[in-house]
Formats: C-alpha cells, sequence, structure tokens
C-alpha cells in the first residue's frame, strides 16, 4: 500500500476550511490566495482518495470521511506545536532530560519538591530520578550517563564539581518489642548485638564507618531499599540503622527504641551533590543544584 505523504500544509487547509466556513475565510486565515487552498484540498482529497468535501450546497462543507480525516490532521498540527514549544524550551536552554541518581539514605522529598516547581512552571524537560544504595549510586550515574548524583560514599569518578549538602543522622533503633529494646540495663555489648539480626540494606560500605560494620559477618540479612528494612525492623525482624527522616515519627510513638551500645547508637551521613565539572548544565539542573545545597553553580 504506497504512503499518502499527507502534509501539515493540507492539514492546515482542511482544518482552517473546517473553522472559517468559507474557501475565502480559510485562505485568508492561512494568509494564502483563494486558488492555492483550493489545490491544496484537491491533492489531499487525491492522495486520500477519499471525498473530503461536499461542494453541492452554497456553502462547501466536510464529508463525514473528511470530518474523520480532520481529527487526523488536527493530530498531525497538534505534534507540531509540540515540536515547536519543546525546540523553543531546548533554545531556551531547558534540557531534553535530566537524570538525578540519588542514595536511599537521602530524602526523596527535597529533589521531588523542585522537580514539582519546575514541572508547575511548564518546563518541559522530562525528569528520570532513582535511587540506588552506597557504591551503586555511583554505578548508576556511570551507566545511565546521569547528569545529577547525590552520594554518601566519596566518589571515585574523576572530574567532578561537588557540593556539600546538609548532615544526615542515622540511628540504630529496633521494634520496642525486640529483645534489646526491652532489656534494662545500660550500654549493649557487641557479644549481645551479635545474638540477633543486623538488618542492611544490600550491605553496608567499610568507607562509612558504621560502628556495627563488624557484625555484617555474623547474622545479617541484606533487604532492598530502606523502606523494606523499615518494615522488617517495625516487625522486629531485627535491628538496624534508619535515617533519621525515617525513624523520628515512630520514635516518638514509642514504637522504636534507640540502641545503645558501647560504638554509639547514631551516625552522621555526610551526603553530597556531584556532575560533571566539564559539562554546562541546563536550566533544570542549576534549579536542582540551588535548590539542594543554596548555591549558585557555575554558567
Amino acid at each position: 500500500m504506497r504512503g499518502m505523504n499527507v502534509t501539515l500544509e493540507q492539514a492546515r487547509a482542511l482544518d482552517a476550511l473546517a473553522r472559517h466556513g468559507t474557501f475565502a475565510a480559510a485562505a485568508q486565515a492561512l494568509g494564502k490566495g483563494h486558488t492555492a487552498v483550493l489545490y491544496t484540498l484537491r491533492t489531499l482529497e487525491g492522495q486520500t482518495e477519499l471525498e473530503l468535501l461536499d461542494r453541492r450546497g452554497y456553502r462547501t462543507r466536510l464529508t463525514a470521511a473528511g470530518e474523520r480525516v480532520l481529527e487526523h490532521c488536527r493530530k498531525l498540527l497538534a505534534v507540531e506545536r509540540d515540536l515547536e514549544a519543546t525546540c523553543a524550551e531546548i533554545r531556551a536552554g531547558w534540557e531534553p532530560t535530566l537524570r538525578i541518581v540519588f542514595d536511599g539514605v537521602f530524602p526523596a522529598e527535597p529533589l521531588l519538591r523542585v522537580v514539582k516547581a519546575l514541572r508547575a512552571e511548564g518546563a518541559g524537560t522530562r525528569f528520570h530520578v532513582s535511587s540506588e544504595f552506597l557504591a551503586g549510586v555511583e554505578a548508576a550515574f556511570t551507566r545511565d550517563d546521569a547528569d545529577l548524583m547525590v552520594s554518601v560514599l566519596p566518589p571515585a569518578l574523576p572530574g567532578l564539581k561537588s557540593y556539600a549538602l546538609p548532615e544526615l543522622e542515622a540511628m540504630l533503633v529496633a521494634h520496642r518489642s525486640h529483645p534489646l529494646a526491652r532489656r534494662r540495663r545500660g550500654v549493649i555489648s557487641e557479644e549481645e548485638l551479635s545474638e540477633h539480626l543486623l538488618l542492611t540494606v544490600r550491605g553496608s560500605d567499610p568507607r562509612l564507618q558504621l560502628s556495627t560494620v563488624s557484625l555484617e559477618l555474623r547474622s545479617t540479612v541484606h533487604l532492598n531499599d530502606f523502606a523494606a528494612k523499615k518494615a522488617a525492623i517495625l516487625e522486629g525482624l531485627g535491628y538496624g540503622w534508619l535515617p533519621e527522616h525515617l525513624a523520628s515519627k515512630e520514635l516518638r510513638r514509642g514504637e522504636l527504641k534507640l540502641l545503645k551500645p558501647a560504638s554509639g547508637s547514631t551516625h552522621a551521613f555526610l551526603p553530597k551533590l556531584h556532575h560533571r565539572a566539564g559539562v554546562r548544565l541546563g536550566r533544570a539542573a542549576r534549579r536542582v543544584v540551588k535548590a539542594l545545597t543554596g548555591t549558585e553553580p557555575p554558567q
């Protein structure tokens, strides 16, 4: 079957006739001559092999077939408008796509707020925001050629521009029904901790310098993300580190209890935001950097 090769000019002519009612009015709206519009619509009928116009009455009208073809012509015109808008946005400095990968210990809300604000302002950038953990963050940043990375581990990748983010506190917690939370004595020894399951997200990393790192070779359960880890702790399966923003509500209600081992019950994460130093950031990336760090990135 041969292609019809319907042009945008033909689609505009059919749309103008339907909206304005006469060839003369359609021609005026398009800024073309009357005969040019007549010819354009005849070629459209020839290409579709359909009678699109009913010319029998005083006023030319679209046939039923013409109405159906008009629906698709207007879809073509809508795609043209979208393409024009997208090109204008890119020329104005908005990235076609912005990829952000962040460590799951970092709260997603600050990232999602700035994405929501940009979308509300009409930014046409397509956002891809994903979470990984520890070394997996940098691996995803490299693999997916992402634009921005929030990591709690120092990156091995050279040539990055880095910005310090607010410190995140993690707490060693267990459900109130867990034996470690019910004990009445003071400091918990490492031997006592080793008798219970330590819950981690895909395993820890020595670079974090967690006080429980030596226990990971013993009784440990690796979970996929912090949501699963929190759920497991609330079920009383074991104990583990949770970021303060995930544990604070349950700690206030008494559902979770802060454990007090000799090695310490809190740990500070020092997240940083990174992007490639040699790549000029677009408007969306610059807004994300400023929203998270309060710093205007270099042009």
